[in-house]
């Protein structure tokens, strides 16, 4: 029988498919309700807690796997959230990413760089889809970023972010069209996803699938458009995916809705 080869075992690791593997220098083995990745002479490489919401995986430090297990965390949407209690210790937790983007980690005056990059082809600088950052557990899209004293000032539809620009942070990215002109728009897929509420005053809660194309923010559901970015107003609205009997659907008879559409 071939053995594992390490990398194989360490998407496995990962990807939650090895719940007790091993080969001549890695061992993945369940221990109190978590998983271990352990190296040779038993030493701990890694932990994941599958059970935690979202889930998360630890890795040490410097390591021989700790560049190659970072970059296996990245292509499986695990992202880094910081340092955990010891600090030799590097966390990832599990945010879910929409089709037709991928995740860059880097220094935060990367990220500024390439908005001005995105931002310098658009006539709205206020919103735009190519980068999502990570605010509060979901991903929004980036509408302004403005720098001081060597500060980043992240603005997004759910507040700002402050970074240093040697910061390390992660984002993502919009991936592009085979056609240099032309962007990807991702499409929400057939099957029905769960409802989007938005009372006045009150968080609406977003299928993160269709981040990328709908939010919610203080009553108010924005939805983007070839057109633009049409924003809906009004009392006890509800947005549905593709495939619902509605698109928008008010449930009382006094409810109100102002559509306004923002040119690109």
């Amino acid at each position: 029988m071939t053995s594992l080869d390490d990398l194989t075992l360490l998407q496995w690791f990962v990807s939650g498919d090895a719940t007790l593997e091993a080969n001549q220098s890695l061992r993945v083995q369940p221990a109190n309700n978590l998983r271990q990745l352990l190296g040779r002479k038993g030493s701990l490489l890694a932990t994941a807690f599958d059970a935690a919401l979202p889930p998360r995986i630890e890795v040490r430090r410097n390591t021989d796997y700790t560049d190659v297990l970072h970059q296996i965390l990245i292509d499986h949407h695990f992202v880094p959230v910081g340092q955990g209690l010891d600090s030799q210790v590097l966390c990832y937790a599990h945010y879910p990413i929409p089709e037709g983007y991928h995740i860059l980690y880097g220094q935060a005056r990367q990220l500024w760089k390439q908005w001005w990059t995105h931002a310098s082809r658009l006539s709205d600088r206020h919103l735009q889809l190519d980068l999502f950052v990570l605010v509060q557990k979901q991903w929004y899209p980036v509408r302004d970023i403005a720098i001081n004293s060597g500060t980043l000032y992240v603005e997004t539809l759910r507040g700002e972010t402050i970074h240093h620009g040697d910061d390390m942070m992660v984002w993502l990215e919009k991936d592009r069209c085979e056609e240099a002109d032309k962007t990807c728009f991702w499409a929400p897929p057939a099957s029905p996803p769960a409802p989007v509420a938005a009372h006045p005053g009150s968080q609406a809660v977003v299928d993160p699938t269709l981040a990328p194309v709908v939010y919610a923010l203080d009553g108010k559901v924005y939805v983007q458009t070839a057109a633009g970015v049409v924003i809906i107003e009004g009392e006890n609205l509800k947005v549905y995916g593709q495939g619902s009997q509605a698109a928008i659907a008010p449930q009382q008879q006094r409810a109100t809705v102002a559509a306004r559409v923002r040119p690109r």
